[in-house]
């Protein structure tokens, strides 16, 4: 049984985890964020006392699930009313923080989910906030703040961009988070919003210095497209980069997608300032595993594609 631990925010770390439930013999512990302050999980925090991971946490609850009418039912959203823009998982876990308390919150959905051996955890159980320093020097505080950046209208990326990202206050990782990495054989930083989802996992105090410690491999998933506001025109060794430094080792395994994309579909990222992230090859860095991780909805979005990325991981489990 191997141990594999995820970090990473909601979308992406649940395309991750619907591709490692399908192997055998691992045991997952996803951990997510605590800082989300935007949507349903803001108001539930702002209005009720609620935790600012209920949106991460429950997504990738939802992702482990095995009963797929189960896992639609609590992805459901309403539209309006005095529920909207909440989610049945949202409104279930908050319940469950409120009978059974903050750190019970996650094992009670995580049984009600059927589980098992896997789980999902927040990184930190204390409060704080995500805070962000712009090259021009100006703070900004608060994830869903950080996330909303480029829809200033005289926000400009060679001005404006990213120079850092902290906790406020600085918080500790929570024992359990620390445990898991310690008896981790392999480590996945899932794709997803850089400085708004990836690196708030890896923020608070204790979880840098256990990554170093341990003896787990480290693999490493590649946005597919930039972010206007976080990455743009970044490159795939300028997001390696940035996870690394807050790592303090480097990846094992670099997984980055080699498919082509429509241009139909280019043409609506476009429209929103985001293009492919800019990849290195084999030849440049011999981690670098290429697979076809697109994934096109309906609706010409992109996600990771977790077939792919079961088929990708489980070569390298074998390795």
């Amino acid at each position: 049984m191997k141990h594999v631990v995820t970090f990473g925010g909601g979308s992406g770390h649940s395309q991750v985890l619907k591709a490692l439930k399908q192997l055998e013999d691992i045991r997952i512990t996803g951990i997510c964020p605590s800082t989300d302050s935007g949507g349903s999980t803001g108001i539930l925090q702002n209005e009720y006392d609620g935790s600012g991971y209920t949106g991460d946490v429950t997504k990738c609850i939802a992702a482990l699930c095995e009963d797929e009418l189960l896992a639609k039912t609590l992805m459901f959203r309403y539209e309006n009313g005095p529920l909207h823009s909440h989610s049945v998982k949202n409104v279930l876990f908050h319940a469950l923080e409120k009978v059974g308390g903050y750190e019970e919150a996650p094992k009670l959905m995580g049984r009600l989910c059927g589980l098992g051996d896997h789980r999902i955890l927040p990184v930190t159980n204390e409060k704080t906030e995500l805070c962000a320093r712009l090259n021009i020097g100006n703070t900004i505080s608060g994830e869903t703040n950080i996330d909303m950046i480029a829809k200033n209208p005289l926000w400009n990326p060679s001005v404006h961009s990213i120079s850092d990202i902290y906790l406020k206050p600085e918080v500790s990782a929570s024992i359990a988070t620390l445990d898991a990495i310690e008896k981790s054989d392999y480590i996945i930083i899932c794709p997803g919003d850089l400085y708004s989802s990836i690196i708030p996992t890896l923020l608070p105090k204790g979880v840098k210095e256990a990554i170093q410690k341990s003896n787990s491999k480290i693999i490493l998933i590649l946005n597919i497209m930039t972010k206007k506001g976080e990455t743009d025109n970044y490159t795939a060794a300028d997001f390696v980069e940035s996870i690394e430094k807050r790592l303090g080792r480097n990846a094992d395994y670099i997984i980055c997608n080699n498919a082509t994309i429509p241009n139909e579909v280019l043409l609506k990222y476009s429209l929103e300032s985001k293009g492919i992230l800019d990849l290195f090859n084999k030849s440049e860095d011999p981690r670098v595993i290429s697979a076809p991780l697109v994934l096109i909805t309906d609706g010409n979005q992109i996600f990771s594609d977790p077939d792919v990325i079961r088929d990708t991981i489980e070569i390298i489990l074998k390795v």
